[in-house]
């Protein structure tokens, strides 16, 4: 079995457990917060053999093969830092880093100790996500030319946590990195920012952004916000048609529209295995197992690109 060690336990982790215990190949072995309490708590609802209230023992933790993040953001860089030199396999959640700084120090650092990373992006590890990327590789709707994405929902200030926090808050780092996967997946060179809408809050973080990126052959649109609800979807137009994902950060269906189909645009139902977490651990577990140091569907690559598309956005935000 391999054996994964978690660092956070709050509502994230847990739904990452549950699924975890799904596997064939993985089990949870030990998990650590800031509280023993906490984690023992955690351990009740989680079965595991080991509890820590410190991080660094957890790593130190000869039998823990893979780590996940399970922490707010502001901390993630630190102890995706801490487990690579500690020789630990990492799973950090999303967005695995602050900004795009951070994110080249942590590539510079896994360049020095070979080992396995990934952000995690399950979105990219569904089904129904996996079946559109292989239409669209295989040709079914041409050449890219716009991707639109938008995930907004309220997010009162109350009891929201981190959300509304200096830097680490703010809509893009919370669920417009979603986009921001989506839109650095289906494009193959850099996009410049063109234009960009958005809404500050008191507390200086944007509550709203709608920007506008572009290349010579694509142009994209990543709309995300606390403040509003808004249908949640992708749409990926193409010179031959265009697939749309509905909750696209947690994709279950697609529906697609061919130019030369008469009879109107289908949609295909394509449920989860288990979850939406499900495929990103398997994903990462089978990695492991090949002694790879990083994803061939969420590269380091790509974790940078999506970082830098975020930067560009919050070079343009003022409060």
């Amino acid at each position: 079995m391999i054996r994964w060690g978690i660092i956070g336990a709050g509502n994230i982790a847990h739904r990452f457990a549950g699924s975890l215990a799904a596997t064939e190949k993985g089990s949870l072995y030990a998990v650590a917060n800031r509280t023993l309490e906490k984690a023992r708590a955690f351990q009740l609802e989680h079965p595991c053999e080991k509890i820590y209230d410190d991080y660094e023992e957890l790593l130190r933790d000869n039998n823990v093969d893979i780590v996940y993040i399970a922490l707010p953001h502001l901390y993630h860089a630190q102890w995706i830092k801490r487990a690579i030199v500690h020789g630990k396999a990492v799973l950090c959640e999303k967005p695995a880093t602050l900004d795009l700084k951070q994110m080249l120090e942590i590539d510079m650092l896994l360049k020095e100790n070979q080992v396995f990373f990934m952000e995690a992006m399950k979105s990219r590890f569904v089904p129904a996500y996996q079946k559109m990327s292989s239409l669209i590789k295989e040709g079914l709707i041409g050449e890219i030319t716009n991707i639109s994405t938008s995930f907004c929902r309220l997010v009162p200030e109350e009891n929201s946590g981190y959300y509304y926090q200096p830097i680490q808050g703010g809509c893009l780092l919370d669920m417009g990195i979603y986009n921001a996967s989506l839109i650095e997946d289906f494009t193959t060179e850099p996009l410049s920012l063109q234009q960009v809408d958005y809404q500050m809050h008191t507390s200086g973080v944007e509550v709203y952004v709608n920007a506008v990126l572009a290349n010579d052959h694509v142009t994209c649109q990543l709309e995300s916000g606390f403040d509003r609800n808004l249908p949640v979807e992708a749409v990926i137009t193409g010179t031959k048609g265009k697939i749309v994902m509905p909750d696209f950060h947690r994709g279950s269906s697609i529906t697609i529209s061919l130019n030369q189909n008469k009879e109107g645009a289908k949609n295909y139902d394509i449920p989860y295995h288990q979850d939406d977490f499900y495929g990103e651990i398997v994903h990462v577990m089978d990695c492991f197992s090949k002694g790879e140091v990083e994803s061939s569907v969420m590269s380091r690559q790509a974790s940078v690109n999506c970082a830098e598309m975020i930067d560009q956005i919050k070079k343009k935000l003022s409060y």
